[in-house]
Order: C-alpha cells, then sequence, then structure tokens
C-alpha cells in the first residue's frame, strides 16, 4: 500500500472536530456566585472594622460587655436560627 493511500485512509477515520480550537461562548471569568461571595466578605470587613468598639449588653439578668460586631452577629445568627426551627415547623404542621 502506498503512502498516499495510508494518509487518505487516517484522514478518513480522524474526528473532524478533534482539531478545531473551541471557541468562548461569551462565559469566561468569575461566576456570579463568587463575585457575590466577594463582595458580602468585603462588606464584612468593612462592618467588623468600623463596629469595633466595646458595649455593654443587657438582656434579662444577663450584663456583658462585648464589640458591637459581636452582638449584631449573634443576633444575626439567633434570627437565622429561629427562622429556619419556624419553617420547619411550619411544613410540619402543614
Amino acid at each position: 500500500m502506498s503512502d498516499s493511500f495510508r494518509d487518505r485512509d487516517l484522514d478518513r477515520d480522524r474526528d473532524p472536530d478533534r482539531d478545531r480550537q473551541p471557541v468562548a461562548s461569551g462565559r469566561g471569568g468569575p461566576s456570579p456566585l463568587l463575585i457575590a461571595f466577594v463582595i458580602i466578605g468585603i462588606l464584612a470587613l468593612v462592618f467588623v472594622l468600623q463596629n469595633r468598639e466595646a458595649a455593654q449588653i443587657e438582656f434579662l439578668f444577663i450584663q456583658v460587655e462585648s464589640q458591637v460586631w459581636v452582638a449584631i452577629a449573634i443576633a444575626i445568627g439567633v434570627g437565622v436560627l429561629l427562622d429556619r426551627l419556624i419553617s420547619a415547623w411550619w411544613r410540619r404542621n402543614r
């Protein structure tokens, strides 16, 4: 078999899409979720840096002195926990 016939057979067996370069589809770069996390992280850092002063916290018979950002973070955490508990209870009783 001559070289020209062998080359033609190899070309026929080759996948035509194998040598094509991928075309950019416009979805390059970071994902929107990553961008949102970075923005929220930066805002949280600014919040902590601006609220570093101490404050007296009184709740029922408990008195503590804490930084403002810690108190607000705890309040947000308790709010999220209550939301999850009430949502679960609501779904179960429907």
